[in-house]
């Protein structure tokens, strides 16, 4: 595997914007999950990504979100990007997967050293008409750890 580099920045969404308003409640819900990663040592992440150590970053994917989300909800998709680039502060990129009945969340992690983030690429759901913003969210909390 070749390593990409890609920028990501802080800015308006390249998503569509029908998923503003869901990346806004998603990244709120991952904000627990998102702060216990960045307890790993960036070194460290960014050694496991150049060497391709696909388990490893799915290892500390799970017991990340362990903590907050039932099991299986948020898995690593092995896919990560690391741009260090001198204009820019580094950037590490995760994708990641978030599959929580009635649908399945395929989003970028993007660990900045002034932010965090994420862009959710792709929602898929047996029926995508009658998901609704409410039911979004309604199935982001049940995957909550503690949620019948």
């Amino acid at each position: 595997m070749t390593l990409q580099v890609q920028h990501f920045a802080p800015g308006p969404s390249a998503v569509p914007h029908a998923y503003a308003a869901a990346e806004q409640i998603f990244a709120e819900a991952l904000r627990d999950f998102i702060a216990e990663l960045c307890l790993v040592d960036g070194d460290i992440l960014i050694g496991w990504i150049r060497g391709e150590r696909h388990g490893n970053i799915a290892d500390v994917v799970a017991s990340s979100a362990e903590l907050f989300f039932k099991e299986s909800v948020v898995t690593y998709a092995d896919v990560a990007d690391v741009c260090l680039d001198w204009s820019r502060s580094m950037q590490v990129v995760l994708d990641l997967e978030f599959a929580a009945e009635p649908m399945t969340v395929f989003f970028k992690l993007v660990l900045d050293e002034v932010f965090a983030g994420v862009a959710i690429q792709r929602i898929v759901a047996e029926d995508m008409a009658a998901l609704s913003l409410e039911g979004f969210a309604h199935a982001v909390s049940q995957a909550r750890v503690g949620h019948a």
